[in-house]
């Protein structure tokens, strides 16, 4: 019993190598075993020869069985390899032909071939009443499943509903629609995360006091001041710039570690300098250098991490950052720095 022709070929192409010995092994088979080939194996067969530009084959194939009863001639096939292998086809034959294509009504099947212009001349509206119909069968398809998609977010089916996006993906590759969904699906889960991790007790906000323009002045002075200091006693520069920071002018302390060569230990705060300043990217592209420089050191991958995910969650990439946060705390389930930050995120 014939389960896989395509496995079938697969094995035969393993021992012979050779497709034009693979059609031939196969043909010899059908003609052991007709009664086990179903119209989808003759097809598939005709696919191979066709595929492989065994063109003659798939003639004498077809012609050589044609006139069996249980023999259904796979037109596409057949005019596309007769089209290819035999361009110049006498005008008798073509008309024999037109006539059997019209007796078996398989012009919307030969409209599929390479060619067929020449056999069905209404071949170009037929492949346009094709993808009309394609596309509206699609949209079709897209709407029940968004409706499915519908009714498991109502029930709350997380797994579910991240696997039928799976396969709406996989069906509607670039589908703006579906990649939306992906992205909403993959934040509430995030939020959902922070949610469970958090009680709602914990959430408060901290209002910081306005700052009156009097001491914005008084600010503004000490900080030309210390970027004054740190250029001319380079050596205490990374002293300012933490002085700064602390002064909360985290864009001072950015401008004087900015001009500096920085040992990699001291990007740490480097790092934690830019997150302040928004500067999300030039944080993700640094910790890649910084991985690298510090690999040997046990806690660089906890560290870079959770800078990173801080970085993603300024990105508004927020599921990315939540996974990466439930990583570590499942590796370290007492690393007290995401835990931390998870209920902070829960608040926002």
């Amino acid at each position: 019993m014939l389960l896989s022709l395509e496995l079938e070929i697969k094995s035969l192409l393993d021992e012979f190598h050779e497709p034009e010995v693979v059609a031939e092994k196969l043909v010899k088979l059908f003609d052991d075993h007709k009664e086990e080939w179903s119209e989808k194996n003759v097809q598939e067969l005709c696919r191979f020869m066709l595929n492989c530009s065994l063109y003659q084959n798939l003639i004498r194939f077809c012609l050589k069985y044609l006139p069996e009863k249980r023999f259904t001639l796979p037109w596409p096939y057949f005019i596309e390899a007769l089209t290819q292998g035999l361009p110049d086809l006498e005008e008798d034959i073509v008309k024999f032909l037109v006539m059997g294509i019209e007796e078996e009504k398989a012009q919307e099947a030969v409209s599929l071939a390479k060619g067929g212009e020449r056999f069905v001349p209404e071949t170009k509206e037929l492949r346009l009443d094709r993808k009309r119909k394609r596309r509206r069968e699609a949209s079709r398809i897209k709407q029940e499943l968004m409706e499915e998609l519908l009714t498991l977010r109502t029930q709350q089916l997380y797994d579910q509903e991240k696997a039928l996006l799976g396969k709406m993906q996989r069906m509607f590759p670039g589908d703006q629609d579906i990649i939306d969904e992906i992205r909403e699906h993959k934040e509430r889960y995030a939020l959902d995360i922070l949610a469970r991790r958090s009680p709602l007790s914990r959430g408060h906000t901290i209002e910081e006091p306005e700052v009156s323009p009097e001491v914005a002045a008084q600010t503004a002075e000490l900080v030309k001041a210390i970027k004054m200091a740190a250029s001319v006693y380079p050596e205490m520069a990374y002293d300012f710039a933490i002085a700064s920071y602390m002064l909360d002018e985290v864009q001072a302390s950015h401008d004087i570690l900015e001009s500096l060569e920085l040992m990699p230990h001291e990007m740490w705060f480097f790092l934690e300098v830019k997150l302040k300043c928004r500067r999300f990217l030039e944080v993700i592209d640094e910790l890649n250098r910084l991985e690298l420089a510090l690999a040997t050191e046990p806690e660089t991958f906890f560290a870079t991490a959770y800078l990173r995910a801080q970085a993603y969650w300024g990105l508004d990439q927020k599921h990315i950052a939540i996974e990466i946060l439930e990583n570590i705390t499942a590796a370290r389930p007492h690393y007290r720095a995401s835990s931390a930050l998870l209920d902070l995120w829960r608040t926002q």
